[in-house]
């Protein structure tokens, strides 16, 4: 036998031990079963998610880190910026939080640290550090001691806890510790 064909024998042979030793099975269950549900699916930097209502841009979020938990139906967002608009692509609602666990499956979202929202509508600024959005209800709540600021464009401003905004019929009312400023319109209309 040639040299040549002894170097390809082995190199034939040395291939073949390789191959044999490897398992290409990479069954799907198998493979699922081994990622923890603490590792996220997917992992995303300086996101931007628009959705679309009637053919029309509705709400802009922005997230520097978007972790996505397929099985748990969880979607973390960190120093997330976000704008609801109107029909017309005015922005309407604008705010900013420094975390938000969004639940896919019942789209809740849970709002945490240096929560700042405005609304055009109503000028006025609403801070807290914590705030929860039921979806299906459309009622935003605080946690029962968690303080709540408003302040309105116009001096008003109301401080209290048990925050709750019953968004279907445009109702804010707090259930302890309520205190502010109320700045009457002198020229009512």
């Amino acid at each position: 036998m040639s040299t040549v064909a002894r170097r390809a024998f082995v190199l034939v042979a040395a291939a073949g031990l390789f191959l044999a030793a490897c398992s290409l099975d990479y069954d799907e269950s198998q493979l699922a079963s081994e990622i923890s549900e603490d590792t996220p699916d997917t992992i995303l930097f300086d996101v931007t998610n628009t959705i679309v209502r009637d053919g029309s841009p509705r709400f802009i979020v922005e997230a520097d880190r978007a972790e996505t938990f397929g099985q748990l139906d969880r979607q973390y967002l960190y120093e997330i910026r976000f704008r609801e608009l109107n029909a017309d692509g005015a922005v309407i609602t604008d705010g900013v939080a420094a975390y938000a666990e969004y639940q896919t499956d019942t789209e809740d979202f849970e709002l945490t640290g240096d929560l700042r929202f405005y609304s055009a509508a109503e000028e006025a600024w609403l801070s807290a550090d914590y705030l929860y959005w039921d979806s299906d209800a459309r009622l935003l709540t605080s946690e029962p001691e968690e303080p709540v600021i408003v302040e309105r464009a116009d001096g008003t401003t109301i401080r209290g806890r048990g925050f709750v905004a019953e968004m279907g019929r445009s109702i804010i009312r707090f259930e302890g510790g309520v205190s502010g400023t109320l700045v009457e319109d002198e020229n009512p209309e």
